[in-house]
């Protein structure tokens, strides 16, 4: 299994002071972590002029990047008009080249408007505001087709994360409840129908290209965590009775595709135990045992959590690369979302040290090069936004997805 990730050599915590009284990083690690974000933020807009302006999305595109510097307007507010602008810029390009293809937030058009929106939102710029989000709200006839997958990358579910985005970064109204639980039920119901079908022990099981996957980015996973989400938010209560009905049962079963070393299953066909990344195992499975644990106050899905953080801690620094789909920066944000719910410094400690990691980026025996070496979710933005929420950790969200 070690041709798949570095061993990890790094100490575990042993009482490390890493706060401030005023609950920041001790100056040495801000310094360093700073720096190296400043050096690699203008390697990143070096490179900007060579991408691909054709691919807009989140996921590889401009968008991400543009995501990226909207991220860094609040984590350096001397430097918030400069990195605003350059958001702006970069989702007007991407704007352009939208292809009307796909529903979702990752990979879809839904990324680059509802960004967009957010952006002209701040411009005080209310009809460009509308026209962005109406273009979305148009994709719910697509988005709600049966021929649609329900996954979180390409499907349903991104769709559905890209209208909670608005709803938080610009406000509730903004997009109506009704639509909101009609993708909702929309996945309920699709997950029913293909678990009768297939006779899954679950309440709910989907598929994507023929595999029943059970990650964050295409899987069981990813969508029950989403749901979860929605349905406890104090605007939907009328969606609150799924959580017990179909959520936690699925959560349930999904704690049967543990492996022995503590890893989570890629797919229900699957006996592999290699993968240890956003998209597939244990990190994805993080999430939503956080999720499940907030949910039901149960510290059975905490300890499964904190067991899947082990797991995460012991391979997660990939030889993949530093990526946040699939690399150390995404794992690393796992330590950051266990901390937040544990208060627990170990975890912390652990976030610190795959940072410590990628400050040494570049630098480490590779097994592949990523496809789209500056983008959010394969690339250095991903890595810079983990970097930059390193600073505040008690703040920190895995980006498009938490």
């Amino acid at each position: 299994m070690t041709d798949r990730y570095f061993q990890n050599n790094y100490t575990d915590y042993n009482s490390e002071t890493y706060l401030t009284s005023h609950n920041q990083l001790i100056p040495e690690i801000n310094s360093n972590i700073t720096h190296w974000i400043k050096h690699k933020t203008h390697k990143l807009e070096r490179h900007i002029s060579r991408t691909d302006l054709s691919d807009t999305t989140v996921y590889t595109g401009s968008a991400g990047i543009a995501l990226l510097f909207l991220r860094l307007a609040i984590l350096f507010p001397s430097e918030k008009d400069n990195y605003k602008s350059k958001a702006k810029t970069l989702i007007d390009s991407s704007l352009e080249y939208l292809k009307g293809k796909r529903v979702s937030f990752l990979n879809g058009d839904p990324g680059p408007l509802a960004i967009a929106a957010v952006i002209y939102n701040d411009l005080n710029d209310q009809k460009l505001v509308n026209k962005y989000i109406d273009k979305i709200i148009s994709m719910k006839n697509d988005a709600l087709s049966d021929s649609t997958p329900d996954e979180y990358l390409y499907g349903r579910a991104g769709y559905l994360y890209a209208l909670m985005y608005l709803r938080r970064e610009i406000r509730n109204d903004i997009i109506d409840n009704q639509l909101v639980t009609e993708v909702f039920e929309a996945i309920i119901k699709s997950g029913e129908k293909y678990a009768k079908k297939s006779c899954s022990r679950s309440p709910l099981m989907y598929q994507w290209h023929d595999s029943e996957y059970l990650g964050a980015a295409h899987g069981v996973s990813g969508i029950i965590y989403l749901l979860l989400k929605v349905a406890c938010d104090d605007s939907f209560s009328n969606l609150q009775s799924y959580v017990q009905s179909h959520l936690i049962p699925t959560v349930e079963f999904l704690t049967s595709k543990r492996l022995p070393s503590g890893n989570y299953l890629s797919s229900s066909n699957s006996t592999s135990d290699r993968l240890v990344q956003w998209c597939h195992g244990a990190p994805g499975f993080v999430y939503l045992f956080v999720r499940a644990y907030e949910t039901t106050d149960n510290k059975q899905y905490l300890d499964l959590a904190v067991d899947a953080g082990d797991v995460v801690w012991e391979r997660g620094l990939l030889k993949k690369g530093y990526g946040l789909c699939h690399g150390a920066a995404g794992n690393g944000y796992v330590f950051l979302d266990l901390y937040r719910v544990t208060n627990n410094m170990k975890w912390l400690h652990r976030a610190i040290k795959f940072a410590e990691h990628c400050l040494d980026y570049g630098k480490h025996d590779l097994s592949r090069t990523p496809d789209h070496p500056d983008s959010l979710f394969e690339g250095l933005a991903g890595t810079i936004y983990f970097m930059a929420d390193i600073l505040n950790p008690t703040n920190a969200r895995f980006p498009a997805f938490k």
